[in-house]
This record gives C-alpha cells, sequence and structure tokens, in this order.
C-alpha cells in the first residue's frame, strides 16, 4: 500500500512540476512543422530555403530569398523569449537560410542585396512573359538588405557603410519623390530601391525595417533617418498610414502588417521623435484587433498588441495545419507603384498591376513568434 501511495504521489508530482509548459510545447511543434518545409537538397530551390509561391489567378513556384530570410528575422526575434532547447532549432534553421545569402548578393559584388538571385540575374521566375521582360528586372532593394543585415551577424562590420549607402538613395540625395502626397513629398526619406535610375518610392514598412536596422546596430542618426522617423510621425498623426495604407506601403498594403512593421520598431527603441505616436499606434492595433476577421491578421496584431505592452482579448488556437496559412498575402510586388501619382492612387487599390506572394513557412513562423511573444502576457 504504502508503494502504491508513493507511486501516486510521484505522478502528481511529475505532472504538477515536470510537464513541459504548454507554450513550449506549441512553439516546438510549430518549429517543427517549419523544419519539414525547409529545403533538403538542391532544387529549384536551394539547400535552407523556405518554398513560396506567386501569382494572382494561377500561382508560381518563386525562390525570392525574401520570405526565408524574414523568417530568420522573424525567429531570431523570438530567441529570448523561448526555452533553451529550442533556441538550437531556431539557430538551425536559421544558419540554413544564410547561407544562401550570397546568391542574391549585388552582381557588382557590393554588400546590397536583392530580391531575387543575381548571379546570373533572375527576375519572376517561371513567369512566361515577365522573367524575359528587362524592364521588370528590379534592383536591389532596401527591405532585403536591412532583413539580411539584420540576420547575419557577420555583415555587422558593413553597416556604417550601409547606413551611407540609404543616404546616397534617399529623396533629395539625388533625385525627388513624385508619386508621394505633396505633403510629404520634402522629405528626406529613405527609398526602397538602390537603383540609380528608379523612381524614388516610399514604403512606411520598409522604412519602419531600415530603421530598426539602424536603431539594432547603435548608429548615430542621419539627417534622413531623422527625416524618416519625422516622416512616419506624420503619416501616424494624421491618420494617413492606416487610412491609405495600400498606398503608403505600396508593397505591403494592409493595414494589420503596417501596424506589426511599426510595433516591431517600436518594441525595444528609444525614439524621442515617434514617444507621442505610441499609444496612438497601440490604439489603433486594438481597433484593427476588435474587428479582425482573417486568422492571420489576428496573429499579427496580438503579437503586435503585445510587443506595445497591451493585452490581446482573446487567445488564439494556433495550428500549423490551418488552410489559410496557404492563402495568407504578407508581401505584393507591384509593377508600377514607383509611377503611380497620388491622384492615380485608386489604381493601387484595385491591385490591378500587383502579384500577390505566398509562403506557408512564414506563417508559421508568424505562429511560433505569437506564442512565443503573447504567452508572456498569457
Amino acid at each position: 500500500m504504502k508503494i502504491l501511495i508513493l507511486s501516486g504521489c510521484l505522478f502528481v508530482f511529475n505532472c504538477i512540476f515536470c510537464q513541459t509548459p504548454v507554450s513550449v510545447r506549441k512553439t516546438d511543434r510549430l518549429l517543427e512543422a517549419l523544419i519539414c518545409l525547409q529545403t533538403t537538397e538542391k532544387s529549384f530551390y536551394d539547400l535552407g530555403q523556405f518554398p513560396c509561391q506567386r501569382g494572382r489567378y494561377r500561382r508560381a513556384e518563386d525562390n525570392t530569398i525574401f520570405f526565408s530570410s524574414l523568417i530568420a528575422l522573424t525567429l531570431k526575434g523570438i530567441q529570448e523569449h523561448i526555452k533553451p532547447e529550442l533556441t538550437l532549432r531556431v539557430d538551425s534553421i536559421c544558419n540554413y537560410v544564410i547561407r544562401n545569402y550570397e546568391n542574391y548578393q549585388n552582381k557588382s559584388g557590393l554588400k546590397t542585396y536583392n530580391f531575387w538571385k543575381t548571379n546570373p540575374p533572375v527576375f519572376f521566375p517561371n513567369s512566361i512573359l515577365l522573367s524575359h521582360c528587362s524592364a521588370f528586372h528590379v534592383p536591389d532593394d532596401a527591405d532585403c538588405t536591412s532583413i539580411i543585415y539584420l540576420t547575419d551577424t557577420s555583415l555587422t562590420q558593413h553597416a556604417a557603410w550601409l547606413q551611407t549607402k540609404f543616404t546616397e538613395h534617399a529623396n533629395q540625395s539625388k533625385l525627388q519623390i513624385k508619386n508621394a502626397f505633396r505633403a510629404y513629398r520634402n522629405f528626406k526619406a529613405y527609398s526602397t530601391w538602390f537603383g540609380k535610375k528608379m523612381p524614388i518610392e516610399f514604403d512606411i514598412c520598409v522604412q519602419a525595417n531600415v530603421l530598426y536596422f539602424i536603431y539594432k546596430n547603435g548608429l548615430p542618426l542621419t539627417v534622413q533617418d531623422k527625416d524618416c522617423l519625422a516622416l512616419i510621425r506624420e503619416q501616424i498623426r494624421s491618420g494617413d498610414y492606416l487610412k491609405y495604407a495600400y498606398y503608403l506601403s505600396p508593397s505591403y498594403k494592409k493595414k494589420a502588417i503596417v501596424l506589426y512593421h511599426l510595433s516591431r520598431l517600436l518594441e525595444k527603441n528609444t525614439i524621442p521623435l515617434l514617444e507621442d505616436c505610441r499609444e496612438t499606434v497601440k490604439t489603433d492595433i486594438e481597433k484593427e484587433l476588435s474587428k479582425s476577421t482573417f486568422y492571420m491578421d489576428s496573429i499579427i496584431l496580438s503579437t503586435a498588441l503585445t510587443r506595445m505592452g497591451g493585452h490581446p482579448p482573446v487567445s488564439i488556437k494556433t495550428n500549423p495545419s490551418d488552410p489559410s496559412l496557404e492563402n495568407y498575402v504578407f508581401f505584393r510586388a507591384n509593377l508600377f507603384s514607383s509611377y503611380a501619382r497620388p491622384s492615380l492612387r485608386f489604381i493601387s487599390k484595385m491591385n490591378l498591376f500587383e502579384r500577390k506572394f505566398y509562403c506557408k513557412a512564414y506563417c508559421l513562423a508568424l505562429l511560433a513568434e505569437y506564442e512565443a511573444v503573447c504567452s508572456q502576457k498569457k
């Protein structure tokens, strides 16, 4: 009888004190699902890349580095929130991704990066028409480059050089932006593109990523950094950043995604120019979350709200098999966004000249981020 009682006590003790926390089990399950999607042998995708698709009506496989690098950025961002036993999984996933960066480096050897492979150049892969039209061959961009720098520590030594590079391609450094609202045209803010002949284009999400890179590396703020912050401040205070999200962020378009990017920038950085915007952003996240009807929008808004010190009202069940993960559009390639004048912004809203991108693996990374970040507040 004593043995039975002792065995029962040990069983109860193990159930209460030795079980793996639910949030750890969920994060581990999501990382397992993510690993299953990572390429293990060279094909159309290189070893370590994550598949994604592109298209409006029919989807084509696309081996952009954008989503793979975003997955690395997202996972590196949750390492402080997860148990040590999961960090090895994260490191393994990210290290395989980072090995592919050289295939997307500037074709002349500069430390900037392209959305697609550069040597030889490949653009709109698997497209019968667009892949053969040089007009759609995009230059290196600030978004991919800043994300890659944020995930590859070997590039830290080039951070100051990259800041200068951003400055050289900012508005009014060489060219003047033409497709922004008149009130925003004189800000010396960062452009999405590095190309010499490419028109200046503002995207609030891209600028948030660039500024995140600047603060992450502790670089002294330039005139362009300050103007970029001032531009974001004006867009938030005026409400334009959500009212015209489709136009002020031509590559992302959605309110939820704009708020998600801003929350990442604001979470840990003390930014005097944006301090009076924090409460506005937090309140707007709460409003968008309260009326969100899309699963992945609710996930990233909950993560954004937690970053801003808030508490999501509802706990969302994360399911790696949810069918909506296959159809969530986080990023869009807008073929003529750099040329669309404000008077023609209705064209941007109609999505006539865009290609949607889909990546289930990135959605899994966002779910893992939600579990890791939001579990701290549950």
